[in-house]
């Protein structure tokens, strides 16, 4: 064929039969001859299957990057088309998990308001005249070829084969300029790694390393482990903090200390290393840090001064933990550590005036800076800017270029784990829209237009040789191809600990308040703005959807007059912002936390307008100030979309926890005799299959993330209901997370009928920090199931295998069953909420499970489709299966592990074996629903020191 690829897009424009012809990296289209860039049958899977058969899934391995780093993915592909991600077991920084963030990639991949062609200005253009405004306008006819006045601003990236280019590109054009940015991206020239699987004591200073960070699916991995009594001797673990969080929640001590206070509790807490005086928690924690030297750990959020990181680096060191919990390895990060590379040296050069070309490609810095450094001006008055993006944000809307960029399921590339584990980075869906990659980018400017990303990956493989093997280099490429990482290239530990500059506190305003800067647990720094799945995902702390909010503790909220969506104004000398207000139970007294990521004002659909911008209020230099001032708007308010108000448990203790002594000294329960409506003797409507399936969920190792939330919506086809229906209480997740507080309750957002009452909901022990704990609440797939018997039409019935069932073809909607249910798991079709999908986002249905029609109910069905596809594989493979075989999304997602489920006659199954622990308990058992699903309490390791009798 003739035409070219932006011709052909332009063409088939935005049509499914667009995206059809597009489909399949592996497929019909790897044989189109000038009709796609992708190369036939280079991609593998990760498990080898000999042929493709149609309706069956494959997978294949890839590598996600956010902030510069890689997280190893499996991607699930239905004949070319992504459907699914998990986590690779083989890459370190996931072993088998996916976040929040991996999990909604799929959306955004067939996101219908992604950029869909290369503009000029207003007029539709291509990359070819790209390429020769480049070479003409922007190159040659500057300094003599030298690159003079060519400035390019990159996200950070650990790719080799990117950081290769624009070592070309520099010798090329010397004169040239290459800078990064990403506003929450660490930038030091080394990192700290930690094993908490070797820490009796962790300590975690203001950091959520549970939750967040390029690591962290690695670290509530090996935290888990260590939180199990059954397993052996659990940790114990303190957290001091000014916002809450789901790192802090986990503990079993918590300090709140605005963030004025957290250095010097840290230089307190060295001087208690010392035997030096101190307050009664510091002492006790220094005694017991004492105690487990060489085997304790003390973790600094990379948000925090570096004061505080060098006082946490000398605790570490008096401890000796330096070498054995925590080491150092330099940063995968190119350029990371040299400040020619930062963004402050760009503004510089825009501000004098020296920037005649700005290629500018991924991130959102148009949005994502400081409003004092006034990028989008700078950016304007550049002769020619290039954007290359996701979107038509506001960085595109100030540079003269814009150019589609390409999702990391259409990219080839590589790129680094946060300990330098390299992998690759390959496609599993033809480049959408004329989309470009980086690669294609720097080979553009290097005047290699026409090598193909896949050809430049394998030749720069090739040329490291990093693959030298007596297998050869070709056999070692499929393996790295089908696996996705490369054994052994992580990166070794250095001697030497990073040095940190001698910090003046920055002088204080006039107020009393400290503002914390942070990520938003659910859209980051905005980069997943515009994700519907991650905007309707609750807060896990807040469980707050579609907004942003300035958090503070009640204490100030008595003290100021403020409820729940006041509107009050943020003041800090002389920037401002106005957003509602919310009250959350153990926030740090004289601090608000604000969150980046909203405020957006491109042309984003789903982002524009929701929530406030935060980058306004935001210094750009450090992630806490201090001498803020907070008022109250009169008169004005803002309903927020909580989720933690709805469908609550009215009865029993649907939580439970207790003290390490009280779980040592615990005697199996005895359950009691309960009323049913099913006759003792009369058969129960299970027992006839193979396999009896049920779900045990160990509250121990729960941490409230989020994962299996968004893995159960992207595995099961959950629609997404957007704000004013979250509002009436119709958000449509098979699975919530239900959060308890824990402690005397002080209002904020643990409240339930409960709590509101003066209790704690949770039995086992009392507390003096407020916390609180997370319960992930499903179908119970009762075998005495009170929604069976209330359905007039017979739509949801009890399966042989132990599964509560809905025929959605009977369901008629009278809801009766969703009012018998004590469990409130149900949800009912209010509105077609599917009708209105385009074309694209229809591509990321699961075609395993139905898409649900308006006017039916809808609940967990323990991935059912999952468990018919194995029984399916294992007749045609004449043989039998062991239930632990099948995996749910929510289980498969879950980094801690929390969730186990299988059969309940594999005796040796690890989720038998936990329902029969002391631990184990039901849900509202009194009321004789005999739910399959069990969960185990929570333990707490506590110090005794720091119990009310000490």
């Amino acid at each position: 064929m003739s035409v070219t690829r932006e011709e052909m897009v332009q063409r088939l424009g935005g049509s499914r039969r667009s995206f059809m012809k597009l489909l399949g990296a592996s497929l019909a289209l790897a044989g189109v001859e000038g009709c796609t860039r992708m190369p036939a049958s280079n991609i593998l899977p990760y498990v080898n299957q000999p042929e493709l058969t149609p309706g069956l899934p494959q997978f294949y391995a890839t590598s996600m990057v956010l902030d510069g780093y890689a997280t190893g993915l499996l991607v699930e592909s239905h004949e070319g088309r992504p459907t699914k991600v998990e986590g690779n077991p083989d890459h370190p920084a996931s072993l088998g998990a996916a976040g929040v963030f991996e999990q909604a990639s799929v959306l955004q991949l067939y996101d219908p308001h992604r950029a869909r062609r290369v503009r000029r200005d207003n007029q539709t253009s291509s990359w070819s005249e790209l390429a020769a405004a480049l070479r003409q306008e922007a190159l040659r006819q500057q300094a003599g070829s030298t690159g003079a006045g060519l400035f390019l601003l990159l996200e950070p990236t650990s790719s080799p084969l990117e950081s290769e280019l624009i070592d070309r590109l520099l010798e090329l054009y010397p004169a040239a300029h290459v800078h990064f940015y990403a506003p929450l991206a660490t930038s030091g020239a080394l990192v700290p790694l930690y094993d908490f699987r070797e820490a009796d004591v962790a300590l975690a200073v203001d950091s959520d390393f549970l939750a967040s960070g390029p690591f962290h699916l690695r670290y509530a991995r090996e935290f888990a482990e260590r939180r199990r009594p059954e397993a052996g001797a659990m940790n114990r673990f303190y957290a001091i903090e000014s916002s809450v969080s789901v790192t802090g929640n986990a503990a079993d001590h918590r300090l709140a200390l605005a963030p004025s206070a957290i250095v010097p509790a840290l230089e307190q807490l060295l001087a208690a290393l010392q035997d030096r005086e101190s307050t009664k928690w510091i002492g006790a924690l220094a005694k017991d840090l004492r105690a487990h030297a060489r085997r304790s750990v003390v973790v600094a959020s990379p948000y925090l001064p570096e004061r505080a990181q060098a006082l946490a680096l000398q605790i570490n060191q008096a401890l000796g933990n330096v070498g054995r919990t925590v080491w150092f390895t330099r940063s995968p990060l190119v350029g990371a550590g040299d400040a020619r590379h930062s963004l402050a040296s760009l503004v510089d050069a825009l501000r004098a005036g020296e920037v005649r070309t700005l290629v500018c490609a991924g991130g959102n810095p148009g949005y994502a800076t400081a409003a004092s450094l006034g990028i989008g001006p700078l950016i304007k008055r550049v002769p020619q800017s290039v954007y290359v993006g996701l979107y038509e944000n506001e960085t595109a809307r100030d540079c003269g270029w814009m150019v589609p960029a390409a999702h990391f399921l259409e990219s080839w590339g590589d790129a680094r784990a946060y300990d330098g584990t390299l992998s690759v980075v390959q496609p599993l869906v033809e480049p959408i829209f004329g989309a470009r990659t980086v690669v294609e980018l720097l080979s553009l400017l290097i005047g290699e237009p026409d090598v193909h990303p896949y050809d430049r990956l394998r030749d720069a493989w090739r040329t490291r040789g990093a693959l030298a093997g007596g297998a050869g280099f070709d056999e070692g490429w499929k393996e790295v191809l089908r696996r996705g990482v490369l054994d052994g290239s992580a990166f070794p530990r250095e001697q030497a600990a990073p040095e940190f500059a001698s910090e003046e506190r920055p002088a204080a305003g006039s107020g009393a308040l400290d503002i914390v800067f942070r990520p938003h647990p659910r859209v980051h720094d905005g980069a997943f703005a515009n994700n519907g799945w991650l905007q309707e995902l609750p807060d896990p702390i807040t469980t707050l959807t579609w907004d942003n909010a300035a958090e503070i503790s009640p204490a100030d909220a008595q003290r100021l007059d403020i409820d729940d969506g006041d509107l009050v104004e943020l003041r800090a000398g002389q920037r401002s912002l106005r957003m509602p207000a919310l009250v959350v139970r153990g926030h740090a007294d004289a601090a608000v936390t604000v969150h980046f990521g909203y405020g957006r004002d491109g042309e984003e659909a789903v982002a524009r307008g929701v929530g406030a911008n935060v980058y306004a209020l935001w210094p750009g230099d450090r992630f806490s100030i201090s001498g803020a001032q907070l008022s109250r708007v009169p008169g004005a308010r803002r309903d927020l979309a909580l989720t933690q108000f709805h469908r609550t448990l009215e009865v029993s203790t649907p939580v439970r926890a207790l003290t390490l002594e009280q779980f040592q000294n615990l005697q199996p329960e005895r359950r009691p005799k309960t009323l049913t409506l099913y006759q003792p003797t009369a058969p129960l409507p299970d027992g006839t299959a193979p396999h009896q399936w049920a779900m045990t969920i160990d509250l121990g190792a729960c941490i409230g993330c989020g994962a299996c939330m968004v893995a159960c919506q992207a595995e099961n086809n959950v629609p997404v209901v957007g704000r004013e229906e979250v509002l009436r209480g119709r958000e449509m997740h098979w699975l919530r997370i239900d959060w308890y507080a824990i402690g005397p309750p002080e209002g904020g957002h643990y409240r339930n009928s409960v709590v509101s009452k003066g209790a704690s909901v949770v039995s086992g022990f009392s507390r003096t920090e407020p916390m609180a704990m997370a319960q992930p609440m499903l179908c119970q797939h009762c075998e005495k199931a009170p929604c069976e018997y209330a359905c007039p039409v017979e739509a949801t019935v009890h399966s042989s295998d132990g599964l509560n069932e809905m025929i959605y073809n009977r369901c008629v909607g009278t809801r009766f069953c969703s009012n018998n249910c004590p469990y409130k798991v149900r949800r009912f079709n209010w509105i077609d909420y599917n009708a209105g999908l385009s074309e694209t986002e229809q591509l990321a249905r699961n075609p395993d499970v139905t898409v649900r029609e308006r006017g039916v109910m809808e609940k967990c069905t323990f991935c059912v489709q999952r468990i018919r596809q194995t029984e399916i594989a294992a007749r045609v493979e004449h043989r039998s299966f062991a239930g632990s075989e099948v995996r749910t999304a929510c289980q498969q997602a879950c980094p801690t592990q929390a969730i186990a489920f299988g059969s309940l006659d594999d005796a040796q199954s690890p989720m038998v074996a936990a329902r029969t622990t002391k631990r184990a308990y039901a849900v509202l058992d009194d009321l004789g629903t005999e739910p399959r699903v069990r969960y185990l309490a929570r333990v707490r390791n506590a110090n005794p020191d720091l119990e009310p009798s000490a």
